[in-house]
């Protein structure tokens, strides 16, 4: 009996032995698909929402490839991330450069730009969705409208007061009015900023009617009862700001998205290094560690696989296109 124990002992012992040797074979294998030495471009500069993301997410993933490896982050600002894009069309198809780009990068730089010089369906390979960030709408503390109902009546009673603020001209902000405008039947004029700070001033001053930014940026001054925010634009309401409705609730369901970050790979980046990569993007989305610091970052995780990607950025240019174009908005 102690004889046959022991036997059984060892052979589950060496079994498990057996499977961590090819599980560590295995997730050495995946990590030999990416070179030792990665980048991560980045088509802004240092210090913003999507520049923090992917600093984490490169420490996280050199980590989990193992100690001979390491990722860096590169930033390439310009031009609305269009210089980074290009930089990835250019860069070598060896599963070491990979880019974070917002919404603007795979879905509308397709739409706005007449030349984009890239196609993301035939030039880059799908790796992953990052996360989803929300907008909203505010007015100036003193403004009369109190709700998202006021606010569409006071656009239809004011025509000639009724205009909307967004960081820069072709931005998703800017694009967010025109589907408001469209959804609530008004016409919203769009007064394009360079950056997001003297909207503010602006609006906080009362110059300006109303403005659209993201929700970590109008958040704090909405707290501090110097601006109001009237409505989020996502499928449900911001984290932070738990007591605004979405423009959905408030009967405009037509006035509903978010910006989000995904990441990309040149066209014919082997389908092993794509998977180790997402595979490591994902862990650490779900990452109980780091979930204060996508929060900090009023980011909401969404890991997905390459393909749940594309099918996102489709769909996504299903919905812009038409309002873009009725805009007859684009650039050069």
């Amino acid at each position: 009996m102690h004889s046959r124990r022991s036997f059984l002992q060892h052979s589950l012992l060496a079994a498990s032995a057996a499977s961590f040797s090819l599980n560590s074979l295995a997730k050495a294998a995946e990590a030999a698909s990416v070179p030792q030495a990665s980048r991560i471009l980045v088509g802004f500069g240092a210090g913003g929402g999507i520049d923090l993301l992917a600093r984490v997410l490169a420490e996280n993933i050199a980590t989990q490839l193992g100690k001979s490896h390491y990722v860096v982050v590169d930033n390439k600002p310009g031009a609305n991330g269009q210089i980074a894009a290009q930089i990835l069309l250019n860069a070598p198809s060896d599963g070491g450069t990979y880019l974070i780009a917002p919404l603007i990068t795979p879905v509308l730089s397709q739409i706005v730009y007449k030349k984009p010089g890239y196609d993301p369906a035939r030039d880059f390979s799908p790796v992953s969705l990052l996360a989803h960030f929300q907008f909203g709408l505010a007015v100036p503390a003193k403004h009369p409208a109190r709700n998202i109902q006021e606010y569409v009546a006071w656009l239809k009673a004011h025509p000639q007061q009724a205009n909307f603020g967004s960081p820069a001209v072709g931005s998703l902000p800017h694009f967010f009015g025109l589907l408001l405008g469209e959804a609530a039947g008004v016409n919203i004029v769009h007064v394009p900023y360079k950056g997001g700070p003297a909207m503010m001033t602006d609006l906080i001053s009362g110059q300006l009617a109303s403005a659209i930014q993201t929700t970590s940026e109008l958040g704090p001054l909405h707290k501090e009862g110097k601006v109001r925010i009237l409505g989020t634009f996502g499928n449900q309401r911001s984290r932070e700001l738990p007591k605004v409705p979405t423009f959905a609730e408030a009967g405009y369901p037509k006035a509903m998205g978010s910006g989000w970050y995904s990441l990309w790979a040149r066209k014919g980046t082997s389908a092993e290094a794509i998977q180790t990569v997402n595979h490591a993007v994902n862990q650490a989305l779900i990452d109980p560690k780091l979930q204060p610091k996508w929060a900090e970052l009023s980011l909401q995780p969404d890991p997905r696989t390459p393909q749940a990607l594309e099918q996102l950025r489709v769909a996504e240019i299903a919905k812009w296109r038409p309002v873009i174009t009725a805009s007859g908005f684009s650039i050069e």
